[in-house]
């Protein structure tokens, strides 16, 4: 979908919850279509593209046509998009909710519908003002035209020039919703989360530790199936592949300390430590695996409290920007789920009130 609506329409927008990859999805199909441009119906020899990730400072000066002084007098400065269309090159926009886009966009929103307009005038030093347009053409690359009758300048962008985006739709309840007028001029192709049962798959070969390989697939899944339950706090997977190499760092260097901490001057290689470190975690955790699950009660209290923190470091800064309502319900399908004990579940929501800043 992503490829064919690129390669049929001007501007297309990926959108869905955080962590489904739709910034990953758009740069593999972008270097797809740069290796091989005619397999979509473009005549160029490759793509190139601008990625810029809008701020919520944003405004129309920055994005499209603004002022700044040289030597004592105003002059022009091009935003990112008449820089891209003046070098052919593709404008993406990493987290369009991020900024106002309506506001910023709001000058050439007739342009994105394909009519001409006017975005400004050009000043530069020692030169008569002239106005800046706006428009497309039916060659397949951008141009910058000077046209001196009467007097102004014209941003062509080409048949073959494409204006991409990623859109959060669940962090847009709390940053930027883009409105009707600016939407309906994009194609919206939607991204959704994994299932549970690929997240399974996916998070398996995030697991270096064959010993708490079980655990982890099983556990971390409940995290992201809690998620997945409450459709206002869906993630994507993207969010929790790193929990696995948390918690087993964690687990190393809890059992290096263990073993009291050795002075590496004076005890030989830091390797034989970190060998000596991973060969206690492999003891404390081998009965882990499989249906002979029986660790001791301490080595079951670690690891729980490390896959909350994991939790917390990985969506924390997300979560806590949830309303109470919805925080509620995402806990409430976590404890159903079992997939934090509610004594951590607690910990993690109150730690949540340092990331609201």
């Amino acid at each position: 979908m992503v490829e064919v609506a690129i390669a049929s329409s001007r501007a297309v927008l990926l959108v869905g919850p955080p962590g489904t990859g739709k910034t990953e999805i758009l740069e593999q199909v972008v270097d797809r279509i740069d290796r091989d441009p005619a397999r979509f119906g473009f005549t160029s020899e490759g793509v190139d593209a601008a990625w810029v990730t809008p701020e919520e400072e944003w405004t129309f000066e920055k994005l499209v046509l603004g002022e700044t002084v040289d030597d004592g007098e105003i002059v022009s400065v091009e935003g990112d998009l008449l820089q891209a269309i003046r070098r052919n090159q593709w404008l993406v926009l990493d987290e369009t909710n991020r900024a106002d886009m309506d506001r910023v966009l709001g000058g050439v929103l007739t342009w994105l519908s394909g009519k001409k307009v006017r975005v400004g005038a050009q000043k530069r030093s020692g030169e008569p003002v002239v106005p800046v347009y706006l428009e497309w053409t039916d060659q397949a690359e951008s141009q910058v035209r000077v046209i001196d009758t009467p007097p102004s300048v014209e941003y062509a962008a080409g048949s073959e020039w494409r204006v991409l985006g990623t859109y959060n739709a669940v962090d847009a309840q709390r940053v930027f919703r883009m409105g009707q007028a600016l939407s309906r001029r994009f194609k919206h192709v939607p991204v959704p989360p994994a299932s549970a049962t690929d997240f399974e798959r996916i998070i398996a070969g995030h697991v270096s530790d064959e010993s708490l390989l079980g655990w982890f697939t099983e556990r971390v899944t409940r995290l992201y199936a809690a998620h997945l339950g409450v459709p206002d706090a869906q993630i994507g997977p993207g969010l929790l592949v790193d929990v696995p190499a948390y918690v087993e760092k964690g687990l190393q260097m809890a059992a290096y300390q263990s073993q009291g901490s050795v002075d590496p001057e004076t005890s030989g290689a830091d390797s034989d430590h970190t060998e000596d470190g991973a060969d206690l975690v492999n003891e404390a955790t081998t009965t882990l695996e499989g249906d002979d699950f029986a660790p001791l009660a301490s080595d079951v209290e670690q690891l729980e409290e490390l896959l909350a923190e994991a939790y917390l470091i990985s969506v924390g800064n997300l979560v806590a920007k949830y309303e109470p309502d919805l925080l509620d319900e995402l806990g409430l399908s976590i404890s159903a789920s079992s997939a934090l004990t509610p004594e951590n579940w607690a910990w993690v929501r109150e730690s949540l009130h340092a990331m609201r800043a």
